[in-house]
Order: C-alpha cells, then structure tokens, then sequence
C-alpha cells in the first residue's frame, strides 16, 4: 500500500510535524458521547497522538495503524495495546464504546471504504460511537504517493446513509491547524451505531 510506505519512510518528519498539533476540540466532542471509563479503538492512529490524549483522560485505549515505523513510535507509551495492522488486516474479540478514525480512513480507496466502515461498525457496541474525519473537497486526490479518498457534506451523507448499522448525528467542519494548511478545510462525522 502506498500510503503505508509513505509514513515508513517519513515517520520522524510526519511525527514532528503532527504529534502537538491540538485535536483537542474534537476530541472533546467525541468524548462527550461517551461514559467514564469507554473502551476506545484509535483507528489508523499513527504517532499515537490522539491515543495518548484519550489515556490521560482514563479513557480504556487500544489503537492500531499499518505503519511498522509509526507503531514503534507509539509503543513507547502505548506499549501492548498498539498493534500493527492495516484496516483490512485488522481484527479483534473486543468491543468498543467508541471508534476514533481521525485522518486515517482517508487513505482507503473509495470503493473500498463502506465495507472498511461496515467492518469496524462490528466492534463497535450497540449505541457506540465512530468519529471519522476526511479533507473536505469535491474529489480525491494523491500526494506523495498517498491516496486521498474526500468528501462534502452531500458525498459524506450518503456514504453513511447506505451504512445501516450507523446513523449520521453530527457533521463538523474544520480547518488545518498546522502551519501553512489553514486553506486546507476538513469535514468530520460522529455516528451512532443503531440500536436494534
């Protein structure tokens, strides 16, 4: 996969360029779905970042990412509960409150996403949440050998409306925070895994 090599083989730059950048407003909407305590699954969670907010805040964290280099990276305070496995490698027994895809999902070719979505929406408990974020344009594009799979709100919505297992609650624009990206706006989902 191309997009794995890419954060291989820039792994220290990526990392000094993303790991202090403050998510902290959406993760603090994210995790105002969730209970004390949720059990969490950071999807495609590179440097670990994110993860690490979530652990400070008591949160029961597992993660997974395909870059060998990244979870090298996230041991390091992560150390058992990170695992190496691309998104459609990965499987587990456990299941979750909540599912965190910030900017990760992105990388999965369009045709290939409803089932990667359909796939996690399985961990994911009844009444579970699944934030997933992408860039906010009319169509996709690749960069540095990376493929990006973009959305709108119009092509965000349907995507999700021919996911039954999820139900749209929230759509939330953004703008890159990193230096020289603030033209580059993003658009996040938070859905509800239906209860049946």
């Amino acid at each position: 996969m191309k997009s794995i090599d890419y954060y291989n083989k820039n792994s220290k730059r990526f990392i000094s360029e993303t790991f202090d950048v403050s998510m902290e407003p959406l993760l603090l909407e994210f995790a105002a779905y969730l209970k004390e305590g949720a059990a969490i699954l950071d999807i495609g969670c590179g440097s670990g970042r994110d993860s690490k907010w979530f652990m400070e805040q008591g949160y029961d964290v597992w993660a997974h990412d395909g870059s060998a280099e990244m979870i090298s990276y996230c041991r390091s305070f992560l150390g058992e509960r990170v695992e190496q496995a691309t998104f459609e490698d990965y499987s587990t027994e456990r299941r979750f409150d909540g599912l965190w895809a910030c900017a990760s999902l992105l990388h999965v070719k369009r045709e290939l996403l409803p089932e990667i979505i359909k796939k996690y929406s399985e961990v994911l408990k009844q009444g579970g949440i699944f934030f997933m974020s992408f860039k906010n344009r009319e169509s996709d594009h690749e960069k540095d050998g990376r493929i990006f799979t973009n959305f709108n709100e119009k092509t965000i919505t349907e995507l999700l409306e021919n996911i039954e297992e999820l139900e749209l609650v929230k759509v939330i624009y953004t703008v890159d925070i990193r230096e020289d990206r603030q033209e580059e706006g993003w658009i996040s989902v938070i859905a509800k895994k239906s209860c049946v």
